[in-house]
């Protein structure tokens, strides 16, 4: 086996290529602002009719002020379509109808009255004036008398005075998204608490907690746009195509499934969902505990209680202080233990083994441990990957700290450490493909041409990560000088590199069904 240096050696990259490949960084190399890679997939696994990787402007990242300006704007549409002059009234409407405006162009062009009455702003009216006669009122809700300037009622004329509905309000508000489905106070009432009222009686604070909770319900009702799902970020993305089965990188700088949108799960290529989720169930399905049974253990012939064997004598008794019944049976054959003997062929070997049913439940047992070995090696692989890849996310999450000791210690110009982030990010895009690609192995034929390729593939781009991994986690502590430093910042500068182009070979050996890798 060669050396790591040797290793690096054989895999060396010239300094004009190194030029050309210029100091991006893994996801400027991957993607461009609002782009990503694409991949077709079946439920089978990735389409063969790409042999070649492509690239399309398919998502974009929202911030909350995106949010806002795309929402205010489709209400703007819908005013303008429909001649109504309340934005209230229409945000109102399209909350209702999920803000799908389509169908609430639609659903108003057939019968306008039934769909504001049932979005809860009956006849697009929003306030009842108070009676200009009424000198005094009466709250039915506290009871207490106030100046009509001190009361508020919506459409429906159910008017109550504003501290009881200040702090009807902020309950609402406190008790989470769906508030701004808030209905009038009173009993049965259908009316629903458009935003300005909100934004007229509620403090501020109150109120921009309960437009965050409109923009949440624009994202959360609108299947082109969904949160990213890394713990804290505020980011939104938006994916426009019909198939969004593909890896979007948000500005956090977490890559994952649009589709799945699972944090834990994030980027699984080259593995389709539908595989994805079949491995997650099979890894978390009590049926696996109960192939490892049928792999181990036998069942008593009279009460079927599991028996494992952990001797080497073939006479088993199921223990009755485990729960069993007391019967004696021969391991081999599960026939009475009675029967037994020197015309059996021993105690330690039974023939009559061939000639009983037994035979047929250990072949199955058989298979059945074979396949749970085959499971056990391709789900410890993929958890080892998983593990690396929590490893060298935290690499780059701290990769400014070794950037620190490296200006302190060799007096570099922060340009000179760069190479650490593109290191730790490529070092994370290839574990998280290693990961999933023994999902997408375990599922692979057995018996197909193409295993050969893909465990070729698969094996390169594992043994060249693995040294990358190497040389980045070099203490240093080694490095005695300036020399030294400049020699492993061209080493893992260059490996960087090179680890990008085994991560390119699998990627598009597999996106392009493994046929035609050169």
């Amino acid at each position: 086996m060669n050396t790591d240096d040797e290793m690096y050696e054989d895999y060396d990259v010239d300094d004009d290529s190194a030029e050309e490949s210029g100091n991006e960084s893994i996801d400027d190399m991957e993607y461009d602002e609002t782009g990503t890679q694409e991949f077709d997939f079946d439920d089978n696994g990735p389409s063969r009719t790409h042999s070649k990787l492509t690239r399309q402007k398919s998502f974009e990242v929202l911030d909350k002020s995106d949010l806002y300006s795309e929402s205010h704007k489709l209400i703007k549409e819908v005013m303008d379509v429909l001649s109504i002059p309340s934005e209230a009234c229409v945000s109102t409407l399209l909350r209702h109808m999920k803000w799908n405006k389509e169908k609430l162009i639609e659903r108003y062009m057939e019968n306008s009255d039934k769909l504001c009455a049932d979005a809860g702003v009956p006849n697009l009216k929003l306030d009842k004036p108070v009676d200009k006669g009424i000198k005094q009122f009466s709250c039915l809700i506290c009871l207490e008398d106030f100046s009509p300037s001190q009361t508020y009622a919506l459409s429906c004329d159910h008017r109550y005075c504003l501290p009881c509905w200040k702090s009807y309000l902020e309950i609402k508000v406190s008790e989470g998204p769906e508030c701004i489905y808030t209905n009038c106070p009173a009993p049965k009432c259908k009316v629903r608490v458009h935003e300005d009222a909100f934004k007229a009686i509620v403090s501020p604070e109150v109120f921009e907690r309960f437009s965050s909770f409109i923009l949440k319900s624009y994202v959360d009702d609108n299947p082109q746009v969904k949160w990213c799902p890394a713990p804290g970020c505020i980011y939104s993305i938006r994916c426009d195509r019909k198939e969004r089965k593909e890896a979007v990188n948000c500005k956090c700088g977490f890559q994952y499934c649009f589709n799945c949108n699972d944090y834990d799960i994030g980027d699984h290529m080259p593995v389709p969902c539908s595989q994805v989720d079949k491995w997650l169930q099979k890894a978390s399905d009590e049926s696996e505990n109960v192939t490892w049974m049928l792999a181990n253990t036998k069942k008593c012939p009279e009460c079927r209680s599991p028996i494992e064997k952990n001797g080497g004598c073939m006479h088993m008794t199921c223990k009755k202080n485990a729960g069993g019944c007391g019967f004696e049976f021969c391991w081999l054959c599960r026939g009475p233990w009675s029967e037994h003997g020197s015309t059996t062929g021993g105690y330690y070997n039974c023939n009559k083994y061939d000639k009983s049913k037994a035979k047929e439940e250990d072949e199955k047992a058989t298979d059945a441990k074979t396949e749970l070995e085959a499971y056990m090696f391709y789900y410890h692989r993929y958890e080892s990957h998983r593990n690396a890849m929590k490893i060298a996310d935290e690499q780059r999450k701290n990769a400014h700290l070794k950037e620190q000791q490296i200006l302190s210690k060799f007096e570099v110009r922060s340009a000179d450490t760069k190479f650490l982030m593109e290191a730790t990010e490529q070092l994370l895009r290839n574990r998280r493909v290693l990961q999933y690609s023994y999902v997408y192995g375990y599922y692979l034929d057995k018996k197909s041409q193409e295993r050969n390729l893909f465990e070729y593939l698969q094996e390169d781009l594992e043994k060249h990560t693995n040294f990358l991994s190497t040389l980045y986690e070099q203490s240093l502590d080694k490095l005695e000088d300036y020399q030294s430093f400049i020699k492993w910042k061209e080493q893992v500068t260059n490996y960087t590199r090179i680890t990008k182009k085994f991560l390119d070979n699998f990627v598009e050996g597999v996106s392009g069904g493994l046929t035609a890798v050169h």
